[in-house]
This record gives C-alpha cells, sequence and structure tokens, in this order.
C-alpha cells in the first residue's frame, strides 16, 4: 500500500549567521580532450537562504604535481547558477519550502603536459552550516574538492568518473531511503563505490584562499557516534553498494548531515583516479497523510455482533469488508460501524481509508475477528497422596487465544494466585471454599466463575523414638503418625538383627532384646488402606557388651602410700567414670590413682563406676595400714646367750642392705647383705672383747638411690 507523508515539523536547519556558512557540497571533473588538453569542471551547491557569500568569481583552482608543490593557478570565472528543486524521498511527501540549494558549474581548459607523478587538482572554499551535527565545529570547516590525473606512465588517455545524478535535499527520518548514486566513466573503465571522510579546506581567516593550500588535505573531524561508517545514525546505518553504487539507509536523528561518497576507476585492473563527492543530507520528520487504522474485538462471547473502532487518521471517507464470504452485504461507509455475523468463526476485516490527496496514497488496514460461543470454563485438581498439596488445574474455550486471566482464592484467606493451573500447599487440615474467576478483559461478555470445595487431610508423617534399659541389650521402641485416631494403621518393625529371623513384630511400641553387642537399623513401615499412604521411618541403635570391672589395691613400697586400679569391660567403648573414696576423707576420678595416709589404721575403700549407657556398679573393701619406722641400727646389744638382745637386726623398710662392723682397730668383724641375717658378736667363731664398734651401713627400697649410714655400736656382756 502506498502512503502520502508530508512534513509536521521542520527542524531548525539553516538559521540566519554572520559566519561565512553555506557550502553544501561539490565535486571536481575532468574530461581529457586530446593533445594533453583537459576541460576541467567544478561544481560547487550552496545554500541559498543561509549562505552568506555568494559563488566565487573567479573561483581559484590549484595545480600541483605529485611532490604537493604549485604548479599553477587556474582562476575560472562565474557563468550562471541554477536552483535544485526541493525533493525528497517519497513520491507521498510535500518536500519542504524553506530550504534552497544553488548549483553553479566552473568550466574551464587547460593543459597539461605530461610529467611524472602526474597532477593533483583542488579547490578549497570556507565554511559550512553551522548547524550540521557529525562533524565538529562545522561553521569552521570548509571543503577541499580534489582530483587526480594519473602519470601517462599509467595511462595516457584518462577522464574520471562522473555521477549521474545529485541524492534529493531532503530525505524522511525512520523511513527506508534509496538512491542511485552510479557514476559514469567517459572511458568506460570499472568503478568502485564507497563512503569516504570529506576533505576539511580554508578556514575563517582565509575562506577562499587563492592558490589554494598545498596538499595533503586534512579531513573534516567525525562528531562521535558518527563515524565513516554511521554518518546519518538510524538503525540501518549509511552504506553503498560498492559495484552498483546503490545508496541506502534508515536515517534516525532530525538534522543536518554531511556524506562523503568516492568512486574509483581501474582499468586492466590498474587504479587510475577516482572522483569524490560531499554533499549534505536534511533528515526530516514524515508522517503519513492518510493511515488506515482499526480495531475490531479479538473476541466475542456475548453475542455473535461485533463493534469496531476506526482510528484513522487524513482519510475523507472510508469502506470497511468485514470478510463474511456468506454475503456480500458484508460492508459499510460508516465512521465506526458494527455487523451481526451469522455463526462463529474466524473473519477477516479490512478497511481502505481513502486520501483526499492522492489517490494513489489510499492506505488499508487488516485485522480479524473470532466469534465464539458462550464463554466455558473447566475445573479439577489433584492432592497428592497423604500430603497437603494440591494441583489446580483449569481450562477454558479462549485458552488458545492466551488472552485469559484467571484469579483463583484457595478459601478461608488462605492464598490467591492467577497461575492457570497453580499448586498450593494447604498449612491445616479441613474443609476449604476454592474459587476460579475467569475472563477475557479484551473480549465481550468472556467470563465465567466457579466455586467448589475441597478436603484436606493431614500429612501422613511418623515419629519414632527408642528407650534402651540401662546397662542392658532390652530396647523399648514407639511410633506414632499423623492419622492416629483418624484411620486404621498398621505398622511393621525390622529390628535389624541379622542373626535371627525372629526380629521383627506388628506392635504399635515393642521391645526387643539384643542377643550380640553392635549397632542396629531399625526400620518402621506404616501403612494405611484409606486413604491409601504409606510412610517409612529409620532408627539406629548401639549395643554395648555386657559390663565388667576389676579393682586393683597395691601398696607402694617404702612408702606410707597404696595404689589404687580400676578397669572395665566399656572403658574403650564409652564414657566410663570412676570415684574413688580412700577411707580418710579423700577422693579421686581417676581409674588409676595413687594415695598417701598419713596415719596407721583400717580404711574402708569405696570405688563407684558409672558409664554413659547406664551402667552403675558400686565396690567397697578394707585396708590396714601401718606407718613404716625409719631404718636404723641399734647402739647396743648383749651377746651372753640369755636369748634376749642376743642379736643385731639391720631394722625398717627395705628392699636391699649391705652391712659392714669394724673393732677398734678397723679390722671386718662382721659383714651382711641380708636384712634377716643378725651379727652374734663374735669373730672368726670367738666372741669380741665388749667395747665400741663401728659400722658402715647401705640401703636401697625400690628404685630410690642408696643410702649410707654410719654409726657406732656397743658390745655388752
Amino acid at each position: 500500500m502506498k502512503k502520502i507523508l508530508f512534513i509536521i515539523i521542520l527542524i531548525t536547519l539553516l538559521a540566519p549567521s554572520i559566519k561565512a556558512t553555506h557550502i553544501v557540497g561539490g565535486e571536481l571533473n575532468y574530461l581529457y580532450l586530446g593533445n594533453n588538453n583537459y576541460e576541467i569542471r567544478l561544481t560547487v551547491y550552496r545554500d541559498c537562504y543561509n549562505g552568506v557569500p555568494l559563488f566565487d568569481d573567479p573561483a581559484a583552482l590549484g595545480i600541483f604535481d605529485s611532490n604537493n608543490l604549485l604548479l599553477d593557478t587556474i582562476l575560472m570565472s562565474f557563468i550562471s547558477l541554477d536552483t535544485l528543486p526541493p525533493t525528497i524521498n517519497s513520491p507521498c511527501v510535500i518536500p519542504p519550502t524553506n530550504v534552497c540549494y544553488e548549483v553553479t558549474t566552473y568550466i574551464d581548459t587547460i593543459l597539461l603536459p605530461p610529467i611524472p607523478g602526474g597532477y593533483q587538482l583542488a579547490y578549497q572554499r570556507c565554511c559550512r552550516n553551522y548547524t550540521i551535527l557529525n562533524i565538529v565545529l562545522p561553521d569552521e570547516t570548509g571543503a577541499t574538492y580534489y582530483a587526480t590525473i594519473p602519470d601517462t606512465i599509467v595511462e595516457v588517455i584518462n577522464s574520471n568518473p562522473i555521477f549521474n545524478s545529485w541524492p534529493p535535499p531532503f530525505i524522511c527520518s525512520s523511513l527506508p531511503f534509496e538512491f542511485d548514486h552510479s557514476a559514469t566513466d567517459p572511458e568506460g573503465d570499472s568503478l568502485y563505490y564507497e563512503l569516504f571522510q570529506p576533505f576539511h579546506g580554508a578556514n575563517l581567516t582565509n575562506p577562499m584562499p587563492q592558490p589554494p593550500f598545498n596538499p595533503p588535505y586534512p579531513f573534516v573531524i567525525w562528531n562521535p557516534p558518527y563515524s565513516t561508517s554511521d554518518m546519518l545514525g538510524g538503525t540501518v546505518p549509511l552504506s553503498i553498494n560498492p559495484t552498483a553504487g546503490l545508496l541506502t539507509a534508515t536515517p534516525g536523528p532530525l538534522g543536518q548531515f554531511v556524506v562523503g561518497i568516492k568512486v574509483s576507476e581501474y582499468r586492466d585492473g590498474v587504479f587510475l583516479s577516482e572522483t569524490k563527492r560531499d554533499f549534505q543530507f536534511n533528515v526530516v520528520p514524515c508522517v503519513n497523510l492518510t493511515v488506515a487504522a482499526l480495531q475490531a474485538p479479538n473476541f466475542s462471547c456475548e453475542s455473535y455482533t461485533a463493534s469496531f473502532s476506526n482510528n484513522s487518521s487524513g482519510a475523507g471517507t472510508f469502506l470497511w469488508n468485514f470478510g463474511d464470504l456468506t454475503t456480500t452485504m458484508d460492508t459499510s461507509i460508516q465512521f465506526t460501524p458494527s455487523y451481526t455475523y451469522s455463526d462463529t468463526g474466524i473473519y477477516e476485516v479490512t478497511l481502505i481509508a481513502f486520501s483526499d490527496f492522492d489517490i494513489s496514497c489510499n492506505d488499508t488496514s487488516i485485522a480479524t475477528v473470532t466469534i465464539l460461543p458462550a464463554f466455558e470454563l473447566n475445573t479439577n485438581y489433584l492432592n497428592a497422596p497423604c500430603t497437603q498439596d494440591v494441583l489446580l488445574e483449569s481450562n477454558s474455550s479462549l485458552d488458545s487465544t492466551g488472552n485469559v486471566i484467571f484469579d483463583w482464592d484457595f478459601g478461608n484467606n488462605t492464598g490467591t494466585s492467577t497461575l492457570q493451573n497453580p499448586n498450593y500447599t494447604y498449612l491445616n487440615s479441613g474443609t476449604y471454599d476454592i474459587t476460579l474467576i475467569a475472563h477475557s478483559p479484551s473480549n465481550i461478555g468472556c467470563n465465567d466463575t466457579i466455586t467448589f470445595p475441597i478436603t484436606i487431610f493431614p500429612s501422613f508423617t511418623l515419629n519414632s523414638s527408642l528407650d534402651i534399659t540401662p546397662c542392658s541389650p532390652k530396647v523399648d521402641f514407639t511410633v506414632n503418625s499423623s492419622f492416629d485416631g483418624l484411620f486404621p494403621i498398621d505398622y511393621f518393625w525390622d529390628f535389624g538383627d541379622v542373626s535371627i529371623l525372629e526380629d521383627t513384630s506388628n506392635l504399635v511400641n515393642p521391645n526387643y532384646t539384643y542377643l550380640n553387642p553392635g549397632s542396629y537399623n531399625i526400620s518402621i513401615i506404616a501403612i494405611t488402606d484409606s486413604p491409601a499412604c504409606g510412610d517409612t521411618a529409620n532408627l539406629q541403635v548401639t549395643i554395648y557388651p555386657e559390663f565388667t570391672f576389676t579393682p586393683t589395691i597395691k601398696n607402694i613400697k617404702c612408702t606410707y602410700g597404696v595404689n589404687f586400679i580400676a578397669t572395665s569391660s566399656l572403658d574403650d567403648i564409652i564414657t566410663t567414670n570412676y570415684n574413688w573414696k580412700f577411707g580418710d576423707g579423700a577422693t579421686s576420678n581417676l581409674p588409676v590413682s595413687n594415695h598417701i595416709y598419713n596415719e596407721s589404721g583400717s580404711y574402708d575403700i569405696i570405688l563407684t563406676i558409672t558409664t554413659s549407657n547406664g551402667c552403675n556398679e558400686n565396690y567397697t573393701t578394707t585396708i590396714d595400714k601401718e606407718l613404716l619406722s625409719e631404718v636404723f641400727v641399734p647402739n647396743a646389744f648383749t651377746p651372753n646367750g640369755d636369748n634376749e638382745n642376743d642379736l643385731l637386726f639391720v631394722r625398717g623398710a627395705i628392699d636391699e642392705m649391705s652391712i659392714k662392723i669394724y673393732n677398734r682397730w678397723g679390722e671386718l668383724v662382721f659383714e651382711s647383705v641380708n636384712q634377716s641375717l643378725g651379727w652374734d658378736g663374735t669373730f672368726n667363731g670367738a666372741p669380741v672383747t665388749p667395747g665400741v664398734f663401728v659400722y658402715h651401713l647401705i640401703t636401697r627400697c625400690a628404685e630410690s638411690t642408696e643410702t649410707l649410714k654410719k654409726g657406732n655400736l656397743t658390745v655388752i656382756r
């Protein structure tokens, strides 16, 4: 369909300026005439309204060699100008009238005899319109129109390509743009097209240099985000077909933009020269003069009559076709008509909006309407067995449209959902009234409400525990469920004792005595018939060996101490606590303890043993403890045969001893290492003479060091 477009607003394109801002575009061509003569054509475009200076008269063309040295300046006279028509890239758009471009072409013939490297031609002028968006400081940026003539070594006869047409000064924002920007080469050379970054040239101080500045020439500076690959912005960047020269874009931002196009010529694969053109695009807003727009109800569940809205603009008359193939009377010229269909179905509705501007710009809009029978809503629910989880399901006669809203209320202020098939978990058992409201907001009469009850039972759960008889292999088991008192429940116990087969029970709270110590895994299975529920729980129990203990009490040699030792069969398996009471008020919590008594006496010993599995045993005994005297040797004895004090003994608790007795002349009269062997007062079988004798006694007790004791003793007859 075609649409007539018009300009709602034109951006402020070229406001008056005191600067020399007028250059819109241009290009430089040369045509070889023979005998080293060339016709030079310089085409320059200027802004009619905002251009301060007129076209140059004369225009100075600089001729340079390949080393960038000025050879000559050609002053080309102004002849005449022409005004470009204000065209735009759409047949249905009225171009703006407040923008004007003028064009002139300077023509001259010059003789350029062959020189090494060929020639460079250039014309410069400042400046560009200050409203240009895609370059930096446009009102201080000039232009250079440039061409090269190749060395005759490369090619004797050559003319550079000539673009066939000048682009329209206006293009529409957001509309696809196409323009044939192809060129013709006088010698029929191969052409290659590309975008290029235009040249800067001249300046505010010297806006029309005569002669022009020497090459090379700087480029204009792009104003980000614009670049050579995106000169206009928009959804489709400006591009040119490299072989056909078709210029395409879908511009976006409004405003003025500088564009550079280059065509290069090749002969037998050898580059010869090129033509560079830069020009200015004006991107303007374009809207449809005539737009056909209709709005039809997607569905109708109330009746077979559909009412249509007309949102068209820029049209004087309308023609509706309601798509009812059963009749030819399904048309209307009303602005907002209604139509009653004979049956349900899907119908294609067409609206033609007739343009008052141009018949070729009429617009057409097409929509569909579906006529349905009465709105139908169905529901169902699935309660996961033995849980409080519910899956709610619904469907309606409009499900396939995706235009149905579902509002669930789960009852008793428990919760809501807008899903079509929600899952919901009730926190408590009970009976709930569920309500579903379904409707299609954009479709007349498409709504329904359903309410139904649902009974939620408690979730089926098991709670199990065990209680071990202290210090015993007997275990009591207990179980209960959330269905106790509601439904009959069967329980099955397996006590995990693989040593026998009869380790099961069907009692609710059984007990079991294990024959052997070890760890056992117990399982409980609970089953109900109505509702059909089941659950399994697991327990673990550890049975310890039989508890036995052994106490040991030993005197500590050569001391007044006693060693108390206790061990049990569970010491290395579980926690075992020991408590000794030594009978003199002292206690100990260690299984092995040493205790020193301060005085002789009879002591009642009590040992209490407890374990973490509940064993508790007491052991009692009595010990007699006499305090030990010091080791000593009597200082006199009477070996006279009266059986009283006839022998001299070493007294005291010792393990080892060595005694030597000397007379006053230093003779050894007696020695012994046996504490039970005493001296009878003789030497060499004869009684010694009464008197004083000296003894040396060395003793050792248990692991102690040796002790030396010296003294005198008297023999009395």
